[in-house]
């Protein structure tokens, strides 16, 4: 939650006496949008904020509170932010919530209508910067299509997200990111295509194979394994978010029985035989090795 005393650049105001207080709520669906750019908040908590600016100031009222959901999905009411809101709007007199798009702040029926709901029973009236729902029949008419058509939206892309995944695994792709040993390569191919492949870790998969091997001989356990891969540096990779750091124990069980190692990906349930490099025998660096 952004107040008037931790972000002065937030545009909240401190509405005079004859002003009605609002709050506005801005959200993005994933981290990466959250942080698109190279800012601490991407392009469309900004655009979000300007429009629900402008629609506060259209309504004669002064945004108070801001609540700010980044990387949240709307497919479920328990984010921080939302939940924040909704005892904020109980213990404070707020007469307007304002939103960019209905879709911010649900995306499924039974979801919009518990939160309009509680908006409602605190007094707060439910308003877009960009759609126009209001309280009369037409607009709570129009709301519901609009927080119907989101859930069906919602829905259908889930659908093609999944459709689409099967056929990559299908395919012997790697959906997600592949285990440690490997790296996610993005290249380009001589169209210029973005070409996503799977390809050998030249620090890590030396270690990974000779963990497959040592265990396969009968004379290493696993917490064995583990403290010799600890020792010899073994670390899982490094993100924009968290640093380096020595595998569990739990993580080695995983990883020497998992199946992507055999050259297989698992995708709903179902066994493929995935295109990465896979095996027991192999060369670090030989374009033509398979991986561990």
């Amino acid at each position: 939650m952004t107040t008037i005393a931790d972000d002065p650049a937030a545009s909240l105001t401190d509405p005079p006496k004859t002003m009605a207080a609002a709050v506005s709520y801005l959200r993005v669906s994933t981290r990466e949008q959250a942080e698109k750019g190279g800012t601490d908040e991407g392009f469309s908590i900004p655009a979000q904020r300007e429009a629900t600016r402008r629609k506060a100031e259209q309504l004669g009222a002064g945004i108070v509170e801001e609540f700010i959901d980044a990387g949240a999905s709307a497919k479920s009411s328990d984010r921080p932010e939302l939940m924040r809101m909704i005892q904020y709007v109980k213990t404070n007199k707020v007469a307007y919530c304002i939103v960019h798009k209905v879709d911010r702040l649900a995306r499924n029926r039974a979801d919009d209508v518990s939160i309009h709901l509680a908006l409602q029973q605190c007094g707060v009236m439910l308003v877009s910067a960009t759609e126009n729902i209001d309280e009369t029949p037409s607009g709570m008419l129009l709301h519901g299509i609009m927080s119907t058509i989101a859930e069906f939206y919602s829905r259908n892309l889930a659908t093609e997200v999944t459709k689409g995944m099967t056929q990559k695994a299908i395919g012997g792709g790697t959906n997600g990111r592949a285990p440690i040993g490997y790296l996610n390569v993005r290249k380009r191919d001589e169209l210029g295509r973005e070409l996503r492949t799977i390809e050998l870790d030249p620090e890590r998969a030396p270690m990974i194979e000779w963990a497959f091997k040592a265990y396969a001989s009968g004379n290493w356990s696993v917490s064995q394994l583990h403290d010799e891969l600890t020792s010899r540096g073994l670390r899982s990779l490094p993100t924009p978010k968290r640093p380096a750091k020595p595998l569990a124990v739990s993580t080695i069980h995983r990883l020497l029985i998992n199946p992507y190692y055999k050259g297989d990906v698992i995708y709903r349930g179902t066994r493929y035989k995935g295109n990465h490099p896979a095996g027991t025998a192999a060369r670090v660096g030989d374009t033509e090795s398979v991986v561990l």
